[in-house]
């Protein structure tokens, strides 16, 4: 077991809600949010590998102020019940959950296309709900991913099946996620909220630190691993852009931050470039008022 991290408390009083927290980069977020004071609302889908996620973060930073709220963001009832569950003014929500492959045929609770439904509309669906809790100047980061630049969006087929790989699925979900990010921001333009994205580069588990339970490498493999180092990144450095557009002082709304090394793979949290259409009013328009249609949750701004 790692020695617990040096305590920051630069972030004591802050409220952050992070979206996928039992696992991956959602993980390193909350863990590496709770080392530095904040309180971390952990929305995760499985109860006991949130508790594992509890453990380990507890394990690191002692006295953690944690609370789990139970929430699969494939499902607008478990949405609406978990919405129902929080009860306290939030700073900050990391938009992280989502799938990653898929059948094509593969469909949420309600019906919607697996990844679209999960990784976007049901980001939209919770974030609408919980919007009264929302700090007055409260920051929404969406995780997307390279892979966004290779994705057309197509607001009017959200729902429809897909043909395509599930590899532009994903991009297509996080395109998706991303231009309501920066949809979201305009909408806030007069007020002292914020929107903006972040994305963890090429991040794999071979070189991320071990927790129990969580993250459990082999030493051989690590090792291997280890020979690409100059090219990617463990998930624990992956979630420092996240972080910082969450948290730091030079992060402004309508932001994409990512990792400022070569092809964005590693590096340093730096403002990196998104595509055209994700930034387009005319497909965020299009995209917010096609969510509101499909979730049938209407969202205040």
């Amino acid at each position: 077991m790692d020695a617990p991290l040096p305590q920051r408390h630069d972030l004591d009083g802050r409220t952050i809600l992070v979206t996928g927290a039992n696992a991956g980069i959602g993980y390193w977020c909350a863990e590496r949010l709770a080392v530095r004071g904040a309180r971390v609302l952990l929305g995760c889908r499985s109860p006991e590998r949130a508790q594992t996620a509890v453990d380990a973060i507890t394990a690191q930073a002692p006295g953690a102020a944690l609370r789990v709220i139970p929430v699969d963001l494939g499902s607008l009832d478990s949405i609406r019940g978990a919405a129902a569950d929080v009860d306290e003014r939030i700073d900050a929500v990391i938009c992280n959950a989502g799938v990653k492959s898929a059948e094509k045929k593969a469909r949420t609770h309600d019906g919607l296309d697996l990844m679209i439904g999960t990784n976007f509309l049901g980001h939209f669906a919770l974030l609408a709900q919980i919007a009264p809790l929302l700090a007055d100047d409260a920051r929404v980061v969406a995780v997307g991913s390279l892979a966004h630049r290779f994705a057309h969006i197509e607001p009017d087929g959200l729902s429809a099946s897909w043909r395509g790989s599930s590899l532009r699925q994903y991009g297509r979900s996080k395109a998706a996620l991303m231009a309501f990010a920066f949809e979201l921001d305009r909408r806030w333009s007069d007020t002292a909220r914020s929107a903006l994205c972040a994305h963890p580069g090429y991040a794999v588990d071979q070189l991320t630190a071990s927790r129990p339970g969580l993250v459990e490498v082999p030493r051989v493999v690590r090792g291997l691993a280890a020979l690409s180092r100059p090219f990617v990144q463990g998930k624990d450095d992956g979630a420092a852009p996240l972080i910082h557009a969450a948290t730091a002082p030079d992060a402004r709304g309508g932001d994409y931050w990512g990792p400022g090394g070569m092809l964005e793979f590693r590096g340093a949290p730096a403002r990196v470039r998104a595509s055209d259409e994700v930034r387009s009013p005319t497909t965020g328009a299009a995209l917010w008022a096609a969510a509101e249609h499909l979730t049938g949750v209407p969202f205040p701004t």
